[in-house]
């Protein structure tokens, strides 16, 4: 079994890093037009951000995506 903790701790990191830069996106907008994607070394992130709050809403493991989003 695979040992999630320092992948959750890198996503958190990550979220944790733009929030702190004021509103700054490291992410990019989806194909969809609404959610943004930041990939982090093996998870990717899918969030909104509405230029106050940061929401994850979902995370999927970047390693197996048949495509970027």
């Amino acid at each position: 079994m695979l040992d999630d903790r320092p992948q959750a701790r890198d996503a958190l990191e990550a979220m944790e890093r733009m929030a702190s830069t004021g509103g700054f996106n490291d992410g990019r907008l989806t194909r969809k037009g609404v959610l943004w994607y930041l990939p982090t070394p093996k998870l990717g992130l899918f969030y909104l951000d509405d230029g106050r709050t940061l929401i994850v809403v979902d995370v999927v493991d970047a390693r197996r995506l048949r495509r970027l989003p």
